[in-house]
């Protein structure tokens, strides 16, 4: 426990020291974020906010992770982290020098998440993280080419869950580190010292740059960020057997990313919106709700889920 409070405070203390700073240097490169034709009207002011805030985030916990534990369980979840934050980059690159407001391609960005979470699965199975990776379910262990499989799609689908969810001032930062507390807590009951300190080291680093993205948001976590958060989250979860409730943590990722798929469906098959827009975020400012509301309530829905996940988890034993 004191490990954890230590590592937090020094990673919200070197997130709001240096925020600031990077904000600056990011300015000065023109790495500013450009808006999507489909997000509403009101986000025109957002163009040429400072985006990539992620690389900040990523370093802090990459540190954390050197000083404090050098195990190679927690170098796989710090090895998502990175990497996650890699692909986004390429991303965010493409995006602020203008090759196209979404910058890599579809097939681009899937083919890379597909390689990260190849490599996540194949750490994952060196270390044994396999064991109960369904626990209380009644579902056999995963080894080898089954815990890959499984690593590739989640890392796929979760990273783009964070990825579609980051689109309102301080929404994928705020549920993130409400599900990362989560995982703290169970990693604490569980003693996963090297889960512990990277959970902890994210939440503190998420929670200083909140200070600085929250609605009016000075800074934005770019694809380097949601796509690195998501690819831990699945790391993380898998090494404390949480893998399977992952859908109920996440949510508001889940709800974020059907929103996609069913108005995308509607819309070609009968021509016709079922949501004003989508992702959900944008059908609800469509309403009317204003950002910082609607933050605390999808923040709220992603305490929800984290907590019924620890206790559930807790009551069929799949934090032990």
């Amino acid at each position: 426990m004191k490990h954890a409070a230590l590592v937090g405070l020094l990673a919200f203390v070197a997130g709001v020291a240096g925020y600031p700073w990077l904000t600056t240097q990011l300015a000065r490169r023109g790495a500013g974020q450009r808006v999507q034709s489909y997000s509403p009207q009101s986000h025109m002011i957002k163009m040429g906010t400072p985006t990539m805030g992620g690389l900040l985030f990523c370093a802090i916990t990459l540190a954390a992770c050197l000083v404090f534990d050098r195990t190679r369980i927690g170098f796989v979840v710090v090895f998502a982290l990175c990497a996650g934050a890699l692909v986004g980059v390429l991303d965010d690159r493409d995006n602020v020098r203008g090759r196209g407001v979404f910058g890599l391609g579809a097939y681009q960005k899937i083919g890379f998440q597909a390689f990260v979470g190849l490599l996540v699965g194949i750490g994952l199975d060196i270390v044994g993280a396999t064991r109960q990776l369904f626990p209380g379910l009644g579902a056999p262990d995963l080894h080898g080419a089954g815990i890959i499989l499984v690593s590739i799609l989640a890392v796929i689908a979760v990273s783009n869950a964070v990825n579609l969810t980051d689109g309102v001032d301080g929404l994928a930062a705020g549920c993130s580190l409400v599900v990362f507390a989560g995982l703290l807590a169970v990693a604490l009951h569980q003693h996963a010292l090297p889960v512990v300190i990277v959970s902890a080291a994210l939440v503190g680093a998420l929670a200083a740059f909140l200070v600085f993205n929250w609605f009016p948001a000075r800074i934005f976590m770019g694809d380097t960020g949601s796509l690195a958060l998501g690819c831990a989250l699945v790391a993380a979860a898998a090494e404390l057997h949480l893998l399977w409730f992952l859908p109920l943590m996440g949510i508001v990722f889940v709800a974020e990313t059907l929103s996609v798929i069913i108005n995308v469906t509607v819309i070609r098959r009968f021509h016709r919106r079922l949501l004003r827009a989508s992702p959900l975020h944008h059908h609800f400012e469509e309403l009317g709700l204003r950002e910082r509301r609607l933050v605390a309530c999808f923040v709220a829905a992603a305490a929800a889920g984290t907590l019924l996940t620890v206790l559930y988890a807790r009551s069929r034993g799949a934090v032990a």
